[in-house]
This record gives structure tokens, C-alpha cells and sequence, in this order.
């Protein structure tokens, strides 16, 4: 079960915290040589603005009602993913995963559902004890909701990094913005045991009708034994 919080923590959350202004195209650059490590960033580029830095990533993220597009996976364990989101605040969320991944998380606005279609298993957790919860609130607020313990702005680039401030779940998320629009590009969940997983967007649409019956899951087996 704490596999799956941390890999939901991994699809979001985010999930609802895209600025309408941009879309974000990514491109990977290669990975550093090992022998030339980047260099280290303070944690936070400026102490003094942190709040208004805060306020402004709020405001960005709170005026995305609804997105829609592709996200790339790249897994601690070296695995890649890609599929379909879909995210409608507060609280629905859907990540289809391409084939041949067999797995589709949905939340209703209540309950977290992963479903993997080769096991057929169905988990569920309340999407209100999971990180997602925070980042698909109607409204979003950083510095109440969360720990902030890192707030590092670029020419290109900000990245904000969360936990959760009541200590109940492990690990962090780094959110990536472009530092003109304040778009979501990308965001990296660090668990507990050091593993990191990477997970970026493209081809977002923004604030568009989105079928609401993407974020109800059937259980097929369920209705199959009420025939």
C-alpha cells in the first residue's frame, strides 16, 4: 500500500497545478557525467520573497480549472511509462497509462483507484490520505498545506519543494515551473529510501470540457457477478 501512495504522489499532483498561460513542450537533456556532479543550490534563492514567491505559485496553479494531455514516467527503479492525464479540480484525476502498461488511476473526487488490468487487482485509498489531496484542493495553498523546504528560482526555471508537514507520509515533490509563465513542467517525487521518480507533461489543453465519466472507474468484475 505504500508503494501505491508514493507512486500516486509520483503521478500529481498534482495534478490540478498547471497555469493556463503556457503549454509546457519538454525536452530531456542527457544526463551529467558522474564526474561532474551539478552544482549545489542554496535552498532557497531568496528567504525574503519566499512568501510572495508562494502567493504567486498559488495564484498560478488556482487559476487551472481542468487540463488535459500527455505525461511521461521515468521510475526509480529505471522504468519508463507514458500516457493520458486528465485532471479536474477539486479532487478528479486521471492517468491512462499507453499500452502495453496495464495500469489506469482514477479519482473521483473522493477515492483514489488504481486498477491493473493484468493482475486484476483494484486498490483503493481515500484520496484524502494521500500527497494528491493537497495539489487537487479547490484551493491551493502551499505554505498552509504544506512543508515548503525548498523555493529555488533560475532564469528558466523555479522549483518549489513540498512535504508533508504533519510527518504522516514520507518522502518530497519537487515541482518544476517555467520561470516566465509559471507552467508546470515537470515534477519529481524523492521517496524515503532515496529512489526518484521524474514525470513531465506536454500537450496540455487547459480549462476544456472534460467527459466526467473519465474519472468514474466500474469495476468490471463487480458488475459481472450482479449479472
Amino acid at each position: 500500500m505504500k508503494k501505491f501512495l508514493m507512486m500516486a504522489a509520483a503521478l500529481m499532483s498534482s495534478l490540478a497545478i498547471i497555469a493556463p498561460v503556457a503549454i509546457a513542450q519538454v525536452n530531456l537533456q542527457p544526463q551529467a557525467q558522474l564526474s561532474a556532479p551539478a552544482p549545489q543550490m542554496a535552498a532557497f534563492t531568496d528567504p525574503r520573497s519566499v512568501p510572495a514567491d508562494l502567493a504567486r505559485v498559488d495564484a498560478s496553479m488556482n487559476s487551472t480549472v481542468s487540463f488535459s494531455g500527455r505525461f511521461a514516467q521515468y521510475a526509480a527503479d529505471g522504468s519508463f511509462a507514458q500516457g493520458q492525464v486528465y485532471i479536474k479540480r477539486p479532487g478528479k484525476l486521471r492517468f491512462e497509462y499507453d499500452a502495453p502498461n496495464p495500469l489506469l488511476i482514477v479519482s473521483d473526487g473522493v477515492t483514489l483507484t488504481q486498477q491493473d488490468k493484468a493482475l486484476e487487482t483494484i486498490d483503493r485509498v481515500p484520496l484524502s490520505a494521500t500527497p494528491l489531496n493537497y495539489f487537487l484542493k479547490e484551493n491551493i495553498n502551499l505554505a498552509n498545506d504544506t512543508e515548503v523546504i525548498a523555493l529555488q528560482k533560475t532564469y528558466n526555471e523555479w522549483r518549489v519543494t513540498a512535504r508533508d508537514g504533519s510527518g504522516e507520509m514520507d518522502g518530497a515533490i519537487t515541482m518544476v515551473f517555467d520561470a516566465n509563465t509559471l507552467a508546470l513542467k515537470e515534477w519529481v517525487i524523492a521517496d524515503s529510501f532515496g529512489g526518484e521518480t521524474r514525470v513531465l507533461l506536454s500537450e496540455l489543453k487547459y480549462n476544456e470540457r472534460i467527459n466526467p465519466r473519465l474519472f468514474v472507474l466500474r469495476d468490471e468484475s463487480r458488475r459481472d457477478r450482479r449479472r
